[in-house]
């Protein structure tokens, strides 16, 4: 997650998503699922098996940074790409209401939808929307921000795995004894508390000394802001546990600006660090390690729904496998001639990229 050359959790409007949200706001009576049922529903996150071609509703709790546009991108892109299956995509935008979210997934029903995506607000304050989503037949899955409804799909990577990677791999860059801090996103959201969870264990196994925390909402100036900060307070550190793109740019500008030695500190799969790496990599030699949790989730939230309603149970979750980007193998996933706001790995072709950045 990451920012200031956009990033994953600023906020700027995706006005595409918006004007749909609008455009659903009157609608509220009731529709027919457009796909023809045949069949009964075995478990509680299932429902009676359809045939498509599908049309599917995007639940999104905000477009405000460059991971969730492209994320709706990339949804949109698979769905242009496959009309037996998908008759057509209603995205709307929550701007980061519950209520807003939960009126929208009503005016997504209300249109006929028979599949809702949903990427939350809040992991439980949708569940009753959910239910009549489930009650209406409409085949629901959520991921990135899961609902903890018994009446969906979970379509997830593990931050707990992305957390230890970079715990882990931070931790083999130093030695018992060794203090570091943590630059972190945001307090008290999942995905942050997991990652930072996992790699303070990772950390602390190793007898590394954790020193400091600071939640920097994965912005690159708040970012560069802390580790100003917590460089000045704990100027003996060997390292930076980061958990974002940009988080890991705003704490190596710093290190730049004062002439100090470049840290080890991992980071994730955002083009404009990936950039940088190679950069470093190039005239200082200084290595990272990022996993890789990209936006193309939504279309794996796609699939796994279209398989579920279609009678071939997927499972209650279902685990994305998270890449890992690493010195051997980060020419195949920078795009140095691309905009510094893209995730990777991504199947946008080059000029779907250029238009949304």
């Amino acid at each position: 997650m990451s920012f200031s050359t956009l990033d994953r959790r600023n906020f700027l409007r995706l006005s595409a998503a918006a004007a749909t949200a609008t455009a659903l706001a009157g609608c509220s009576t009731a529709g027919a699922p457009s796909g023809s049922t045949s069949g009964a529903a075995t478990a509680a996150h299932l429902v009676a098996k359809k045939d498509g071609p599908f049309t599917v509703g995007l639940s999104n709790s905000f477009a405000g940074n460059s991971w969730r546009t492209q994320m709706v991108a990339e949804l949109q892109y698979a769905a242009d790409q496959r009309p037996d299956d998908v008759k057509k995509l209603i995205v709307t935008d929550a701007n980061n209401s519950v209520d807003k979210q939960i009126s929208q997934i009503n005016d997504l029903l209300g249109a006929g939808i028979d599949i809702l995506l949903i990427d939350a607000a809040s992991a439980t304050a949708l569940n009753n929307v959910v239910k009549r989503a489930h009650d209406q037949g409409v085949l629901v899955a959520s991921f990135d921000s899961p609902i903890t409804s018994e009446n969906g799909i979970v379509v997830s990577y593990s931050n707990t795995e992305f957390g230890k990677i970079g715990g882990e791999w931070l931790a083999g860059k130093l030695e018992s004894g060794d203090s570091v801090f943590t630059l972190d996103g945001t307090s008290g959201v999942p995905v942050n508390t997991a990652r930072i969870d996992a790699a303070t264990k990772a950390l602390t196994d190793a007898g590394v000394k954790i020193v400091a925390h600071a939640d920097t909402d994965w912005d690159q100036a708040k970012a560069q802001s802390a580790a100003a900060n917590l460089l000045s307070a704990h100027p003996d550190v060997k390292g930076i546990y980061s958990q974002g793109g940009a988080i890991t740019l705003g704490a190596l500008s710093v290190l730049e600006q004062r002439n100090m030695p470049l840290l080890p500190i991992p980071s994730e799969s955002y083009n404009g660090f990936l950039k940088k790496w190679q950069s470093l990599n190039t005239s200082k030699g200084w290595e990272s390690i990022s996993p890789a949790a990209p936006p193309s989730i939504s279309v794996k939230a796609l699939d796994v729904a279209i398989q579920a309603l279609r009678a071939d149970d997927p499972g209650k979750e279902v685990a994305v496998k998270l890449d890992v980007i690493t010195q051997e193998n980060l020419g195949e996933f920078v795009k140095p001639d691309l905009s510094d706001s893209l995730w990777l790995p991504t199947a946008l072709p080059n000029d779907v990229i250029n238009k949304i950045f």
